[in-house]
């Protein structure tokens, strides 16, 4: 036992507050957004306001957390579920759970509904995973159904880009409308999502290019979507790259690559052709060349010196001495 010396026997005793809160599994995800950045790359794909209290970034991760089991409540009462949680170790320090009000919440979305849903998801996952690269793709859709009526009239300033209707439900409730939403899986990674309408069909035909073919085209267009791409042996394929200019194409959300889309007929099936421009597979090829045609001239000028000839080597490749790395894919 110590002895109580004087100095502390009359020292006022200091009142500790205590609170506790809930964080359950949501730590982990909390921890996974960190890890991924996904506050800051969304703030910096909408902006940030100085007069925010909340960032948009910051009102995402607070979704994605109450996306976890509570997604069937209004707006309104975000703040409540958030009054339970550790808001500042899971969000941010200085936060507030009544700062992440509805206001706050729809304001986030109409930032990031301007900005490109598809395109921000995007640039998140590729964030994410670096430049990590899949070589199979899988895609599949699921329907979200909805009480209401949904009624959209022409000019109604609530009006939405997909249709909330009826359609082929997979959760089995034929009763309700519904939108679907489409997801691309890399491995077990996603890499693409979309929201579409309710009556949308999920059966989308995906090959390579040896099934592109006009009796191909002309027995599944009248039923099916399809992806696919189109052979560069075709004539009107190789007109489309020798007309593609890269300084007009459209940047993407995918750092390094660029695009323009025609639209043309083939088989008797009008198509929508895409053509992307990679700089990476275009330094590749560049430099695949360069040591080719060096290769070349090396050759030549041993064959021309056994010779003894004074020849000049003519470089042999395209009139400009550069490949063009592209990919035509048809849909």
């Amino acid at each position: 036992m110590f002895p109580i010396t004087p100095s502390y026997v009359n020292e006022p005793t200091s009142s500790v507050e205590y609170s506790s809160k809930n964080m359950d599994h949501l730590g982990i995800v909390a921890m996974v957004c960190r890890e991924i950045d996904l506050a800051g790359e969304i703030d910096r794909i909408v902006g940030v306001d100085p007069r925010q209290k909340v960032t948009c970034g910051e009102a995402v991760v607070a979704m994605v957390l109450n996306a976890l089991g509570f997604v069937d409540r209004p707006l309104y009462l975000f703040p409540e579920f958030l009054g339970t949680k550790p808001v500042e170790l899971l969000i941010g320090e200085g936060l507030k759970a009544e700062w992440f009000n509805d206001d706050v919440l729809g304001r986030t979305l109409e930032k990031l509904y301007r900005a490109g849903p598809e395109g921000t998801f995007m640039r998140i996952a590729a964030n994410a995973y670096n430049e990590y690269e899949g070589r199979f793709f899988h895609n599949d859709t699921t329907t979200m159904s909805l009480q209401g009526e949904y009624k959209h009239e022409e000019g109604d300033l609530d009006a939405v880009p997909i249709e909330i209707t009826h359609g082929f439900s997979k959760d089995h409730r034929p009763d309700l409308k519904q939108f679907v939403i489409s997801l691309v899986m890399s491995d077990d990674l996603p890499v693409f999502i979309q929201a579409l309408s309710g009556n949308a069909s999920d059966k989308i035909w995906i090959w390579d290019s040896a099934g592109y073919s006009e009796k191909n085209l002309g027995e599944i267009s009248g039923s099916y979507k399809w992806i696919t791409r189109v052979p560069e042996t075709l004539s009107e394929a190789k007109e489309a790259l020798e007309n593609a200019d890269t300084e007009k194409m459209c940047s993407t959300a995918l750092k390094g690559y660029r695009l323009f889309s025609i639209e043309v007929e083939y088989g008797g099936v009008k198509q929508r052709w895409v053509v992307v421009f990679s700089e990476k597979a275009f330094a590749r090829e560049t430099k695949t060349l360069e040591k080719r045609i060096k290769k070349e001239k090396e050759q030549v000028e041993k064959e021309e010196k056994g010779r003894g000839t004074g020849e000049t080597w003519k470089r042999r490749t395209t009139s400009d001495g550069l490949p063009y790395k592209s990919g035509v894919c048809g849909g």
